[in-house]
C-alpha cells in the first residue's frame, strides 16, 4: 500500500494532517484492512468529532483520508467515499452511491467484478410500483418484476428471454410462426431461468427470510415467500422520503443486506483468482455525517447495530463531521488519536465494549511541529501487484488441469508408475485428504510421543503373542492368534487440545491392557483365542474414515485371521459410510465411544457399547430438572431454565441436543445454534431449531445476557469439547456481568479432562457437571468390595498397575473419563464372542472365521450379556436391536483438583446390581431403557 504525496521534507504525508497520533492511528487502520480473515472480529465504528469550539477540522480530514486509501496508481483497498446528500435526493441515494464506489474501487483493485445481489434486489424492491408491493396476495408479481429489472443487467438471461419470444404480436411476437414458438419454447429460455432466479434469491437471503419471520412473528409459506416477507418489510423510497420512520425501516433492511453481501464477497472460492485476491476488508469511509437525525448518521448507526448483531467482520466504517450522537447508543470516547489507535488495536484480540468509538479530533496540527515530523518518517508503502493478471492465473489453472487429466489418463492405459523405496508414510496405507499418512498405521509416523509409546507396546504385545504361538500349527487343539483392527483418529496430536490426547489415547492404552489380559489367559488354556492388534487412523475427525474402511476389507480379503473392527468412536457422517462399507463386507464392528442413536442405522453388523445419545439427553434432562446443580451466592439451588449450546452441522451434537429437548420443558429451554469456523460439516444431522450465533464472542454474549438476567440458569453443553476452553475464555472476558457459570456437558467433555488444559484455568468460577458413559467414579468406590464385576476388578487393577507410578494425570481421569474402560468392553466383549465361536468349532482353527464370530454377538453371548467395567452389556442383535438398554450411564461432578464424585448413577453395573432411582435418599426416578 502506498502513502499518497510522500515527502521527505517534514510536510504532510498523504495529505494528512500532521495531528498528535495520527501515524499511530493510520497504522491501526491498515491493519485493521490486512487483518487475515481467521482473526477478524467485528469492529466498532469510529466516529470523528470537531474539536471545541466549531473548528472544521473533519472538513478537511475526511477528504485526505479519501486520497490516502485511493493510493497512488490502485486503491489501498476496496472503499466507498459518502458525502452529505444533497436535499431532495432519494432515500436510496446513499446506497447507490455505496454500490457504485465498491464496484469501482475492487475493479481497480483486480479483484473483478463485486456483486451485491442482496442490496440490489431490496433497492428494486424499493423502487417498484406501489401496486407490487402492496398486493400481498401476488408476490409473484413481484418476483417477476425483478426478474426483468435483472434481465437489464444480465446479458445471459436477456438473450435467452430474447430467445423465447413474444406472448403477443404487439410485443414483438412477429407473426404466427412466432407465436408458436413462443409457446413451445418459453418454459425453457424464459418460466425456467425465472424460477431459477427465484430460488438462487431465496438461498442468498436466508438471512432475510429468518428476520422476517422474527420480525411478523409468522412464516410465509411457498416458493415466493422471500417476495412475500419483501413486501411487508421493505418499505418504498417514495414512501420513506416523506416519513422519517419508513425511511429507518427502509435503511435497517439495507444496511444489513449490504453487510451480508459483503461478507458472501470475501468468503473463499479457491477456484476463483479474483474472489482470491480478496484479503483485505471493505472500508466505508462518511464525510460530514451530521447531526444524530441525519440520514447519513443513520445510516451508520444502523451498519454499526448490524455489524455487531450478526458478526459481520468485512467492512470497516469511518465517518467523520460528526455533530451530536444519539443518546440511546452505546459509545467509547477516546481522548486522541493515540488512544483510538490503541483501542483499535485492542479490537483485533477482543470483541469490542461499545458498538461505536468517538475520536475528538485536535485543533489546528499544523503547530504541531514532533508530530508533523514524526509523521514524514514513515516509510513509503507500495501496493503489492501481483505478477500475474486473474486471467492469467485462471488460464494456468485450466492449462495445469489439463495436464493433470492427461497424466491421469496416461496412467490408465499405461499402468501406474513403480514408487520409489523413500514412502513418506512408511507402512501406512495411504496419504489422507490433510496430508498425514492414515490407514494402517506404522509407528514411527505418529507424532505425538504418548501415543507412539501406547502403540510401540502394542507392537511388543503382538510380537510377544506371535512368538508364544510359533510352534502351533492348524491342526493344534489350541487356537492360532486372530486379528483385531483398531480405526481412531491419530492424526495430529500436536497440541494439548488435539482429540488424540482425549479420546484416542486413552481407548488405545484401554485396549492394550484388554489385549494384555487375553492373551495372558488364552495361554493358560485352550478355550480362550490369544489376539494380534492391527491400528488403523481414520484422519483427523474420521474425514478419511470411508477409504481407511474400504482398504481394511482389502487387508481382511487377504489376511482370513481378521475377525472384527473396534473403535468408530465418533458420530460423524464418514464414520456412518465406514461402518456401511465394513458390514457390507461381513465385518462385526464393537462400538467404543461412539454414541449417536444414528450409528446403529448405519450397516447391520455394528453393535454398540456405549450408551445412546437417547440416553445420555434423557439422563441429563432429568439431572437439569432435579439436581441443585446451580451455584448462587445463597447455596446450590435448582436450574430454573437451560440454555442448550447445539452444533447444527454436527451429528453427535443435534443427535444429543435433541434427546435433551424431548426430556426437559420446552418453556423452560432455549437453544443457541454455533458451529465452528474450522470444522466439516456432517451431511447427515439430525435438524434441530434455535438462534444462530455468528461467533464464539457472540455466543457467550448472549449466555452472559441470559446469566445476567436469571442466574439460575445452567448452560447445557451437546457441542464437541474441543470448544468449551475457547468459551470459557470469552466468557472470562464478560465475568464482570456474569461471575458464575454452571455447566452440564454430555460425554465429549472427557476431551476436556483428559487434556492437560483444565477448563477452570480459563474460568474459575465454574461448576461442572458431565456425562460419564460408564462406572467412572463408581469403579473407584467399589473396586475393593464385592459390588465390582470380575472384569472391572481386572481393569481397575491392570489401570492401576501400569500407570499409577509413571502418569499421575491417567490415574486421576480413571474417575472422569470412560474411554478406557470403554475400549477395554470393546476388546474383551469381542474377544468372549471369539471365544464362544472357537468353542462352537470343536476346536477346529480352519472352522473360525469371522461369520461365524458375527453370528455369536448377534444371537448373543451364551451367559446372557457381558458384566463389563462400565457395567452390564447385552448388545445382542436379536432381543436388543444390537444396544444395551438399560446402559449404565453416570453423570459425574468436577473438580478441580481432586477426581470427580457421582451425583447420578442410572442402569445396570452387575447382574445383580440395577439402578432404577438416584438422588441423595434415592428419591427420583432413572429414566425407561433405550428401547429400539
Amino acid at each position: 500500500m502506498g502513502w499518497d504525496g510522500m515527502a521527505n521534507n517534514g510536510e504532510e504525508q498523504g495529505g494528512l494532517p500532521a495531528y498528535p497520533g495520527m501515524g499511530a492511528f493510520v497504522d491501526a487502520l491498515q491493519e485493521l484492512i490486512r487483518q487475515p480473515r481467521r482473526r477478524r472480529g467485528w469492529l466498532p465504528v469510529v466516529l470523528l468529532r470537531d474539536p471545541e469550539g466549531g473548528s472544521a477540522e473533519c472538513a478537511r480530514l475526511g477528504p485526505a483520508l479519501r486520497d490516502w486509501l485511493g493510493g497512488q496508481d490502485a486503491p489501498l483497498a476496496r472503499h466507498a467515499y459518502l458525502e452529505r446528500v444533497p436535499e431532495g435526493a432519494g432515500s436510496l441515494a446513499p446506497f447507490t452511491a455505496l454500490d457504485r464506489q465498491l464496484k469501482e474501487t475492487s475493479r481497480r483493485c483486480g479483484e473483478g467484478r463485486l456483486r451485491l445481489p442482496a442490496l440490489w434486489l431490496l433497492m428494486t424492491v424499493a423502487r417498484a410500483r406501489p401496486e407490487l408491493r402492496t398486493d400481498h396476495l401476488r408476490p409473484r408479481a413481484l418476483r417477476d418484476h425483478c426478474y426483468a429489472e435483472f434481465r437489464t443487467t444480465s446479458m445471459l438471461a436477456r438473450i435467452l428471454w430474447d430467445l423465447g419470444g413474444h406472448a403477443r404480436e404487439s410485443d414483438g411476437g412477429g407473426n404466427v410462426l412466432g407465436l408458436i414458438w413462443h409457446a413451445l419454447s418459453a418454459w425453457l429460455f424464459q418460466w425456467l431461468p425465472r424460477w431459477w432466479f427465484g430460488v438462487v434469491m431465496r438461498r442468498r437471503l436466508r438471512w432475510f427470510t429468518r428476520w422476517g419471520k422474527d420480525q411478523l412473528g409468522r412464516a410465509q409459506q411457498g416458493p415466493f415467500s422471500l417476495f412475500a416477507y419483501a413486501q411487508e418489510l421493505v418499505p418504498g423510497e417514495t414512501e420513506a422520503d416523506g416519513a422519517q420512520e419508513r425511511q429507518k425501516a427502509l435503511y435497517r433492511v439495507l444496511a444489513q443486506a449490504l453487510l451480508q453481501d459483503l461478507e458472501q464477497a470475501v468468503a473463499r472460492r479457491p477456484l476463483n483468482p479474483w474472489r482470491r485476491r480478496r484479503r483485505n476488508r471493505f472500508v466505508l469511509l462518511f464525510v460530514g455525517v451530521g447531526d444524530k437525525d441525519s440520514r447519513e448518521q443513520q445510516l451508520v448507526r444502523e451498519l454499526r447495530t448490524w455489524a455487531g448483531r450478526r458478526g459481520c467482520t468485512s467492512a470497516l466504517v469511518v465517518a467523520t463531521g460528526v455533530t451530536s450522537l444519539a443518546e440511546r447508543v452505546q459509545d467509547l470516547t477516546v481522548p486522541d488519536f493515540t488512544g483510538a489507535a490503541t483501542a483499535l488495536r485492542d479490537s483485533m484480540r477482543r470483541a469490542p465494549e461499545a458498538s461505536g468509538m468517538v475520536v475528538r479530533v485536535p485543533a489546528g496540527p499544523a503547530a504541531d511541529e514532533s508530530a508533523r515530523y514524526e509523521l514524514g518518517l514513515r516509510p513509503r508503502l507500495v501496493v503489492p501487484v501481483p505478477r500475474y493478471g486473474p486471467a492469467t492465473e485462471l488460464a494456468g489453472g485450466m492449462a495445469g488441469a489439463a495436464l493433470a487429466c492427461a497424466g491421469i489418463a496416461a496412467a490408465a492405459v499405461l499402468g501406474p508408475l513403480p514408487l520409489g523405496e523413500d514412502d513418506p508414510c512408511r507402512g501406512s496405507t495411504f496419504l489422507g485428504a490433510d496430508g498425514s499418512c492414515v490407514g494402517v498405521q506404522d509407528t514411527q509416523v505418529v507424532k505425538n510421543a504418548k501415543v507412539r509409546d501406547v502403540l510401540d507396546q502394542i507392537e511388543r504385545e503382538n510380537a510377544d503373542i506371535e512368538e508364544a504361538t510359533a510352534d502351533w500349527s492348524g491342526d493344534d487343539p489350541r487356537p492360532l492368534p486372530r486379528t483385531v483392527v483398531y480405526v481412531g483418529t491419530l492424526s495430529g496430536a500436536e497440541h494439548e487440545l488435539d482429540p488424540v490426547l482425549g479420546g484416542t489415547l486413552a481407548e488405545l492404552r484401554g485396549i492394550l491392557l484388554a489385549q494384555r489380559l487375553t492373551n495372558d489367559q488364552a495361554l493358560e488354556g485352550e478355550e480362550r483365542v490369544p489376539l494380534r492388534l492391527v491400528v488403523a487412523d481414520a484422519g483427523q475427525r474420521f474425514q478419511d474414515a470411508p477409504e481407511v474402511a474400504h482398504s481394511i476389507v482389502e487387508l481382511a480379503e487377504r489376511d482370513p485371521s481378521i475377525v472384527g473392527v473396534i473403535g468408530m468412536g465418533q458420530s460423524r457422517d464418514t464414520t456412518y459410510a465406514a461402518l456401511e462399507t465394513l458390514s457390507t463386507a461381513g465385518l462385526p464392528v464393537i462400538g467404543t465411544s461412539g454414541t449417536a442413536d444414528e450409528l446403529l442405522e448405519h450397516g447391520n453388523h455394528y453393535y454398540q457399547i456405549a450408551p445412546t445419545n437417547s440416553r445420555a439427553g434423557a439422563a441429563m434432562a432429568e439431572f437439569a430438572a432435579n439436581a441443585e446443580m446451580v451455584t448462587v451466592e445463597e447455596g446450590s439451588v435448582r436450574a430454573r431454565q437451560s440454555l442448550l449450546v447445539v452444533d447444527p452441522d454436527d451429528s453427535y451434537s443435534s443427535s444429543l441436543g435433541l434427546a435433551f429437548t424431548n426430556g426437559y420443558s420446552a418453556e423452560r429451554t432455549r437453544t443457541l445454534l454455533y458451529s465452528p469456523v474450522d470444522g466439516n460439516p456432517d451431511d447427515d444431522v439430525p435438524p434441530i431449531e434455535g438462534e444462530s450465533q455468528a461467533s464464539l464472542q457472540n455466543l457467550a454474549r448472549e449466555v452472559c445476557s441470559e446469566l445476567s438476567r436469571e442466574p439460575r440458569t445452567a448452560v447445557v453443553w451437546t457441542a464437541r469439547g474441543s470448544e468449551i476452553v475457547p468459551f470459557l475464555d470469552e466468557m472470562d472476558r464478560l465475568s464482570r456481568q456474569c461471575p458464575r457459570l454452571t455447566m452440564l456437558g454430555g460425554d465429549e467433555v472427557t476431551n476436556v479432562r483428559i487434556s492437560e488444559s483444565h477448563p477452570w484455568d480459563a474460568f474459575d468460577r465454574l461448576s461442572l457437571y458431565f456425562v460419564v458413559g460408564g462406572a467412572g467414579p463408581l469403579l473407584e468406590k467399589i473396586a475393593g468390595t464385592e459390588e465390582v464385576s470380575v472384569e472391572g476388578r481386572d481393569f481397575y487393577q491392570a489401570y492401576h498397575s501400569a500407570y499409577d507410578e509413571t502418569d499421575d494425570a491417567v490415574t486421576r481421569a480413571l474417575a472422569s473419563d470412560a474411554h478406557p474402560a470403554l475400549a477395554w468392553d470393546a476388546l474383551r466383549y469381542l474377544s468372549s464372542a471369539v471365544d464362544q465361536a472357537w468353542v462352537t468349532t470343536g476346536l477346529s482353527n480352519r472352522r473360525l472365521d469371522r461369520d461365524l464370530v458375527q453370528g455369536v454377538l448377534y444371537q448373543g453371548l451364551g451367559d446372557g450379556g457381558f458384566e463389563g467395567a462400565t457395567g452390564w452389556i447385552d448388545s445382542s442383535g436379536v432381543e436388543n436391536d444390537r444396544r444395551t438398554g438399560d446402559k449404565l450411564i453416570v453423570i459425574v461432578r468436577a473438580n478441580r483438583e481432586a477426581p470427580t464424585e457421582e451425583v447420578m448413577a442410572c442402569g445396570i453395573l452387575t447382574r445383580d446390581d440395577n439402578r432404577q432411582r438416584w438422588g441423595e435418599n434415592e428419591e427420583f426416578p432413572c429414566p425407561a431403557p433405550d428401547r429400539p
